[in-house]
């Protein structure tokens, strides 16, 4: 039995027109309309009489909203005492997150999020590849770049800078420099002879020039500080390389310095449990917080 038809009709009722009962759902005016239609040909009936002004119930629509509205009210006051007490959630939550998202700041979020919760637990798969939140059963994704799609919502929680770095070996033995104290500037005819490349999936062509080519930025990193080439990385993750003298900021870099967004995607609202929604808040708060923290520290 699909419940989110019989769930459409009842806003729609409730709330007196499709517009309003969109609102009340989050979902598009256009869901609404479809569910409910799919709702009456699956039951063979007309239920809603539709004009330009207003709606009004036929017969048996009267009848289906007298049937379905007690069960329906009673499943939305269960799920707001979900989401007001806390102390309740139960169950999993299945996180998808790039393979190099930064390990120290997961566990923390899930950390205070899960002292919190005691009955909650997480489920979190590292991978690159798009997330079928249907077909995998994920509750949300952590995704850089541009991942919106007609099936899910994208929110920008942080933003990231990309450079260009090479090893100071690699400099000196192109005939650029040997120093790293300071960002050094490299010739494009020369920055693409020894290319790095980051491809998320098997995508030929965006490395078809490059050296190595790896769906992780961890990897690119180490071949870039072991003198094999230019690899454009987050500088956040080469922090440490450049303190420790083993990366150089390539100024100005192989492609230009670009700030990334960082979202959490999850498909709508109206398809979370309480207990993903409420992650969801907790890790889009966290990574916002470190996002400012970090901007103020530069």
């Amino acid at each position: 039995m699909d419940i989110n038809g019989s769930l459409a009709f009842v806003a729609v009722v409730d709330c007196g027109s499709f517009a309003a009962a969109a609102r009340e759902l989050g979902v598009p005016r256009s869901t609404v309309s479809a569910r409910v239609a799919a709702l009456e040909a699956r039951l063979g009936v007309r239920l809603l009489r539709r004009s330009t002004r207003r709606i009004a119930l036929t017969d048996e629509g009267e009848a289906w909203h007298a049937s379905v509205a007690s069960a329906i009210a009673t499943l939305r006051a269960a799920e707001q005492r979900g989401l007001t007490r806390g102390e309740t959630l139960s169950g999993t939550i299945r996180l998808s997150v790039p393979l190099d998202f930064p390990d120290t700041v997961l566990a923390d979020a899930i950390s205070a999020f899960l002292d919190s919760h005691p009955r909650v637990r997480v489920e979190v798969h590292a991978t690159n590849e798009v997330v079928d939140f249907v077909g995998d059963k994920f509750d949300l994704a952590i995704r850089g770049g541009k991942p919106g799609s007609n099936d899910a919502v994208a929110r920008r929680i942080a933003s990231f800078r990309m450079a260009a770095f090479a090893s100071p070996a690699w400099l000196a033995r192109r005939g650029v420099g040997d120093r790293a104290d300071h960002a050094m500037s490299v010739p494009d005819s020369i920055a693409q002879l020894d290319l790095l490349a980051f491809s998320p999936r098997d995508d030929r062509a965006a490395g078809a020039q490059a050296r190595v080519v790896a769906n992780s930025f961890g990897l690119l990193k180490q071949m870039a500080i072991r003198g094999r080439g230019v690899a454009t990385l987050p500088a956040h993750l080469c922090a440490d390389a450049i303190a420790a003298g083993t990366l150089v900021e390539i100024d100005p870099p192989l492609q230009d310095a670009t700030q990334q967004g960082l979202y959490l995607v999850y498909p709508s609202r109206g398809d979370m449990s309480a207990r993903a929604r409420a992650f969801a808040q907790h890790l889009g708060d966290t990574l916002e917080r470190i996002a400012v923290a970090g901007r103020g520290n530069r």
